[in-house]
């Protein structure tokens, strides 16, 4: 039986806290050397008026990671242990825990609770809507607590799956979980972490695909989006008053304004969508380290006088009411290895906003500051997590797990902040509809109260009616915006009323009332518009075919380039034969043409466009005022002149007859780096046209050379060797044009690309057409660099020919490459090629294989019809556990419960009900090679079936289906390693229906289940 890697185990078994794994540090670096954390919070270098409180220190708080409340005011805080050094990564014989401090309007707690202990890999916390949301990558938990007396339900279930947390680069995963305005969850994820985001046991096709960036989830709906793609590392994100997103992020810049359906600038790497050519870059005026040397010389006080380095933690905007008015709305954000709180100014600039660096806010004093989230509370103050520790963000030296503080930053004299803090889930509707609005903690736990009763069938009309009153009278923009969203979540806004709002005096309303009338309508994910259900799709096309008329009204009409922003936005979730409509007006506002978002985000939008009806795509450039939405559609369609020649000529034919020179100018640079990767293109009919009116611009004689003679080889040598100037995707087209030309020193100049992380892929795949053992053993050496979406590539590079399969398998058996990378159908097609000694190797390196007999598919596809979603849901999990303890755990380890004989099958694919059936019905259809049963005949003629576990020179230990025996050697006649496991066959022949259900519902539950 295969296993996940182990970095995919999830959490471990339910147990009580006195149980709770002892902690240990392998930080070297002694605990004299940080400061108590009464005198950390007395030194703290702040403003005058405020002071800095040891809110909580170890033990009582401990690697603190996450934090939120609840409605009774109470922080909550995720903390994690199980994230180690780089060789360890995780630590998964210890658990991660969250736990509850009550007395936030004070300077110290005074009780402290937990909630669970029964996690792992914990990087984000959440409350609300009658549970606690918990990021654990891979997975997206909730546990529910209906009666909200901080005892879990049950063990919780997963949400969502696909956060994967890659083998090199485990530090840079999914985090951070946070009730937006609107009433989705949303969250962040690293650039290095790429996943593929869906429901539990959704296939392939139904998934999102992200590669950095924001995601949402809605509660009632159930929906998942993408927001946004790029990014290196994003850990912190708030609203401002206006329900504007940002998140900070580390090494590319710090500051980033949300942007649904934005693809932002990343390091190292290209975007996921090619056709994307250009990326937004990140929306502040300003760096925090010196970017004339490497963010990695910004640590160590480097950087001090830039704002402290590359990296950033938490964000905060501050609402809270109760500082001095100079701190209302800017961002403060946690520099990580600047041990202080750098201070941004949010200014609106064009269609969004741009981050002006501001005196930083604080600097902390103790050398062990790591600061890593920050957010004000229900009396106005704020609230600052230390992880406390001595080494590097990445824990290179180790990790200090048994410190860790909470500081509260107080200002004095504290001002009153208009409410007391209470129980917000007690109040009357008509209290949950008023209140200020000047500390938005009031307003943010007011609004996710009246979604939790909406959701559970309240009939929420008593504060849609004084909502409706108090959005009428409202004149300040924060006012409106935040009563309009608070109606939404009540339901009390719905498509009429939203629809008047798109004439709305104030920007922000008609930006907002665009993207909650769009909502539900999916957006692309990274790669491109997401897979939809036919009724899905029928519902979306519908809605928008009715609201496109008043939409592109807007495009064209709206003086605001905020709005115009937010339709750019929602065209990647219209239909993509809509999409030229709102575009065509969008393009036509010359005054946004140097605009830091519109240009681009308009051709994101588009690029669907391009794969289904390049034509439609060419009217767009007719009348765009926007150079570089131009050039980004002329590229694209120079791309595609093979494809669809007379696209490219119909817009040859218009910038022919232009008048204006520049866009003539624009369309020909778009052309050139459409083309620039190529040797030689089919002539379009129009092109000598062109050529009439602009003879002497030095692109329309590259061009000609294109689309006469070709280019010469040479010159795209060059292009490929980083010679010239050209950007990576214009590199790659001419790499394509070698390997399709197969150029004599085409396999020097791979060779060559296989450090460049951009090329790689590419270059792997020029390489493979030359059947060298030298490649494969390339290719092997460079396996970890390149990036975990493109590895199932190389792999199948790997696996295509003999010389480089004996590379791969040698290097898997020293480890060098997971076994588990290595697919049971690549092992078919390697044991295809007919070569014994190959073969032989297969096995020996990964395991046997063979096709199920009919018999036992048919077996599992019975089972799969009837453990159906809603017959798994009524399982006995209690009784699965007991079924499990009975027949499984005397080789198998589940939640740290059982034998290590078999494989652990914590972190195994269990919520696929495919692999749990294929494995216990034939368990030796894949055999790993570390699993497989052994039959030994004895001297005096026994003959013992199972697992060696261990040997020495004197004796074998050996599992058998029932017992672990001890057997001289002496004793043993013979011996003889089989390909069969030595899991029996026929295991749930012998239970129940319902044993059956409750046996695989048990192997599929998210925590460990506490026995009767």
């Amino acid at each position: 039986m295969t296993i996940r890697s182990i970095l995919l185990m999830l959490l471990l078994g339910s147990v009580a806290q006195a149980d709770f794994p002892e902690l240990f540090n392998s930080e070297p670096i002694s605990d004299d050397t940080r400061m108590p954390s009464g005198e950390a919070a007395s030194t703290m270098q702040l403003p005058t008026g405020f002071v800095a409180h040891a809110f909580a220190s170890e033990p009582d708080v401990q690697n603190p990671i996450a934090m939120t409340w609840d409605a009774r005011g109470r922080l909550w805080i995720a903390e994690n242990y199980t994230y180690a050094e780089r060789s360890q990564k995780f630590q998964l014989n210890l658990r991660d825990r969250v736990t509850i401090f009550d007395n936030t309007s004070g300077n110290r707690f005074k009780k402290r609770s937990v909630f669970t202990d029964n996690i792992q890999m914990l990087t984000g916390i959440e409350v609300g809507h009658d549970g606690v949301w918990l990021m654990c990558p891979p997975n997206l938990l909730f546990i529910p607590d209906r009666n909200h007396d901080d005892i879990p339900d049950s063990a919780g279930e997963i949400i969502l799956d696909g956060f994967t947390v890659a083998q090199q680069s485990y530090h840079n995963f999914a985090n951070g979980l946070q009730f937006g305005p609107d009433g989705w969850l949303y969250g962040r994820c690293g650039g290095s972490c790429p996943g593929r985001i869906g429901h539990l046991g959704a296939p392939d096709h139904q998934r999102r695909a992200i590669e950095g960036g924001m995601w949402r989830y809605h509660p009632v709906s159930k929906q998942f989006e993408v927001l946004t793609t790029g990014t290196t590392n994003p850990w912190g994100h708030d609203w401002n008053e206006v329900g504007e997103l940002f998140y900070v992020n580390t090494v590319n810049g710090h500051l980033w304004h949300m942007m649904p359906g934005a693809h932002f600038t990343r390091p190292f790497t290209l975007d996921p969508n090619r056709l994307t050519y250009e990326l937004i870059d990140f929306h502040a005026d300003h760096w925090h380290f010196d970017t004339g040397e490497s963010w990695t010389k910004s640590r160590g006080g480097a950087a001090n006088s830039y704002g402290g380095g590359h990296a950033h933690s938490g964000a905060m905007i501050y609402q809270g009411g109760n500082w001095p008015k100079d701190y209302q709305g800017k961002l403060f954000t946690l520099n990580f290895h600047g041990r202080r709180a750098n201070q941004e100014n949010l200014v609106r600039q064009g269609s969004g906003y741009v981050a002006k660096h501001d005196d930083d806010f604080f600097l902390a004093t103790d050398t062990w500051f790591r600061g890593i989230e920050l957010g004000h509370g229900p009396d106005g103050n704020v609230f600052v997590l230390d992880w406390s520790d001595a080494g590097e963000c990445h824990e290179h030296t180790g990790v200090h797990r048994t410190s860790g503080r909470i500081f509260k930053i107080v200002h004095e004299p504290e001002s009153p902040i208009g409410e007391s803090i209470q129980d917000i889930r007690q109040l009357t509707f008509s209290q949950l509809a008023s209140g200020s609005f000047e500390n938005d903690w009031f307003v943010r736990q007011k609004r996710l109260e009246l979604g939790r009763r909406a959701a559970n069938g309240k009939d929420l009309e008593p504060a849609i009616t004084p909502l409706l009153a108090q959005f009428n009278k409202a004149t300040q923009s924060r006012d409106l915006v935040q009563t309009l969203l608070t109606l939404f979540v009540a339901g009390g806004a719905d498509k009429r009323f939203l629809q008047t709002q798109l004439t709305h005096s104030n920007e922000h309303v008609r930006a907002w009332a665009i993207r909650l009338l769009t909502d539900r309508w999916t957006i692309d994910d990274a790669l491109g518009p997401a897979w939809l259900s036919t009724k899905e799709a029928a519902s979306i096309s519908s809605a928008a075919e009715e609201l496109l008329p008043k939409l592109t009204k807007l495009a064209n009409d709206d003086a605001s380039a905020l709005v115009r922003l937010t339709l750019a936005s929602t065209l990647q979730r219209l239909p993509v034969p809509m999409r030229p409509q709102l575009a065509s007006a969008l393009v036509t506002h010359a005054e946004d043409a140097e605009d830091h978002n519109l240009p681009l985000m308009i051709w994101y939008g588009l690029i669907p466009v391009a794969q289904e009806d390049c034509h439609a795509l060419v009217e767009v450039a007719k009348v765009c005022n926007l150079p570089t939405t131009l050039r980004l559609i002329s590229r694209c369609l120079a791309e595609e002149i093979g494809r669809h020649p007379d696209s490219i000529n119909a817009l040859i034919e218009f910038a022919a007859s232009s008048e204006d020179a520049a866009i003539r100018s624009t369309i020909l640079d778009g052309l050139s780096k459409g083309l620039r990767g190529w040797r030689r293109a089919a002539k379009p009919t129009s092109w000598d046209a062109l050529v009439e009116s602009s003879s002497n611009d030095p692109i329309v004689r590259e061009l000609s050379v294109v689309f006469g003679d070709g280019r010469a080889i040479n010159e795209l040598k060059d292009i490929v060797r980083g010679k010239t100037d050209a950007e990576p995707t214009i590199r790659i087209a001419a790499l394509e044009t070698l390997i399709e030309q197969e150029t004599e020193d085409l396999l020097e100049i791979c060779q060559s690309l296989l450090r460049d992380g951009r090329m790689n892929v590419l270059a792997a795949r020029g390489l493979s057409k030359f059947d060298d053992p030298k490649i494969g053993k390339a290719l092997v050496n460079r396996y970890r660099n390149f990036r975990a979406p493109y590895r199932p590539q190389i792999m199948s590079i790997l696996v295509s020919r003999k010389s480089f399969a004996r590379e791969m398998l040698a290097a898997i058996q020293k480890e060098k490459i997971p076994r588990t990378d290595l697919s049971a159908f690549q092992v078919r097609q390697l044991h295809s090629m007919g070569d014994p000694d190959l073969s032989e190797l297969v096995t020996k390196v990964w395991g046997k294989i063979r096709e199920t007999p009919e018999a036992k598919q048919q077996a599992i596809e019975s089972f799969k019809q009837s453990l159906t979603p809603g017959s798994l849901a009524a399982a006995d999990k209690n009784a699965g556990r007991k079924l499990f303890i009975k027949n499984c755990q005397n080789c198998h380890r589940f939640f740290g419960d059982g034998a290590t004989i078999g494989p652990d099958l914590t972190g195994a694919n269990r919520t696929n009900l495919d692999y749990l059936l294929g494995n216990i019905i034939d368990p030796s259809a894949v055999v790993d090679k570390d699993f497989r049963m052994t039959i030994l005949l004895l001297k005096d003629d026994r003959i013992i079936n199972g697992l060696i576990i261990e040997e020495n020179n004197k004796s074998i230990t050996v599992q058998t289906a029932t017992e672990l025996l001890t057997l001289p050697k002496d004793s043993i006649q013979s011996r003889k390693i089989t390909e069969k496991s030595p899991m029996p066959d026929g295991l749930l022949d012998t239970l129940s229906a319902n044993q059956v259900r409750d046996l695989i519902g048990y192997l599929q539950t998210p925590t460990q289940v506490s026995l009767d």
